[in-house]
């Protein structure tokens, strides 16, 4: 592995995302963070490759990471607390979402950088090539054009339990909670667990950095 390479990966994916909810708390006015969000969108929404049964397919998805085995529980039981307490109260909510997000999801003690998790909301493309294959590729460009990565990935499936659970409760901490109401139901949640990362910025055109 190339740890110096690596560790400018985490701050170009990982760190930058804490970065950006760390803006969040100190500015809790979202609509003035709207040209920040859209820089970023390229970090939060990277495109995720598949090939199988039903052909090659690319498609955005919001990725987050996943909290480590041995503290899901706990985080469970904050995003539970969350609900119940944050429902429907708009800015209170999101400053609460927002200190969760730094205690567990942007906490590299608690979190795992290379798991990272989605919602799979059709058994279209995607659904029909992971059920086969299982592999998955991500690509994510750093805004505007400072360089790329390719994250190489085992992927699976989880239709219930406690990664479920928390995959859809991390979803409604900012997007359903503040609002008190709910556009859709929860969804199957997809897992990638990272096996390889490229840098595929112009300089590197695919040098592998991990492992």
């Amino acid at each position: 592995m190339d740890k110096a390479a690596f560790s400018r990966f985490l701050d170009d994916f990982y760190y930058a995302r804490r970065r950006l909810v760390e803006e969040m708390l100190r500015n809790p006015d979202l609509e003035s963070l709207r040209v920040k969000i859209i820089e970023t969108a390229s970090l939060l929404s990277p495109m995720l490759a598949t090939c199988g049964p039903a052909g090659p397919n690319v498609a955005p998805f919001m990725l987050t990471f996943m909290v480590r085995d041995e503290y899901l529980e706990e985080a469970l039981g904050e995003l539970r607390a969350i609900e119940r307490e944050y429902w429907g109260r708009g800015p209170e909510a999101y400053a609460r979402a927002s200190r969760f997000l730094l205690d567990y999801v942007y906490n590299i003690d608690k979190s795992d950088p290379l798991t990272l998790a989605s919602h799979i909301m059709s058994k279209g493309h995607t659904w029909i090539n992971i059920r086969a294959t299982r592999e998955a590729a991500v690509g994510i460009l750093l805004p505007p054009d400072r360089g790329a990565y390719e994250l190489r990935a085992e992927a699976e499936i989880v239709e219930s339990g406690p990664k479920y659970e928390y995959v859809n409760l991390l979803h409604d901490l900012m997007h359903v909670i503040p609002r008190g109401e709910r556009s859709h139901p929860w969804f199957p949640v997809l897992l990638l667990h990272v096996r390889e990362i490229y840098d595929n910025s112009y300089q590197a055109l695919g040098r592998r950095i991990y492992p």
